[in-house]
């Protein structure tokens, strides 16, 4: 997208690519405006049917009702997405941090191996994934616990 607009402006169609802009924003602004009256006018078609109905304060509290519980519903709904969205991030994290302990390790191996002791510094490697796998696998354990 970038590389199509530098050649844009390299090519002088910069002000046409603007009014186009400027003529989408204002139609999607008339758009939204149109719709907004749109819904309200139902809303208000629908509440004197109600009224005419049950009677003004009868249809002006069951209207009240259905907004709470649209208001209620999509409040869960926000709350549920928020709560996917962060364990989604948190397992993204785990990952990483593995990646980065991985590459460390990798990164540590010629040296600890290129000393006297090679085979010692290799076991103490060994170990340590070992021993990451074991705390990661703990990690889980514990958390499948609290989760019941």
């Amino acid at each position: 997208m970038f590389p199509r607009l530098v050649a844009l402006l390299a090519s002088g169609e910069a002000s046409v690519v603007k009014r186009r802009l400027k003529t989408a924003l204002m139609a999607y602004v008339l758009l939204a405006v149109t719709g907004l009256f749109a819904l309200i006018f139902l809303l208000m078609a629908a509440y004197l049917a109600a009224a005419a109905r049950w009677g003004a304060i009868g249809a002006a509290f069951w209207f009240g009702i259905g907004f709470v519980v649209i208001g209620v519903i999509v409040f869960a709904t926000y709350r549920i997405l928020v709560r996917a969205q962060r364990r989604a991030q948190q397992h993204r994290r785990a990952a990483d941090r593995s990646a980065i302990a991985g590459a460390s390790a990798l990164a540590m191996l010629p040296t600890l191996v290129g000393r006297k002791g090679g085979a010692a510094g290799l076991l103490v490697v060994v170990a340590g994934v070992a021993g990451y796998a074991a705390y990661r696998e703990f990690g889980r354990l514990i958390k499948k616990r609290h989760d019941r």
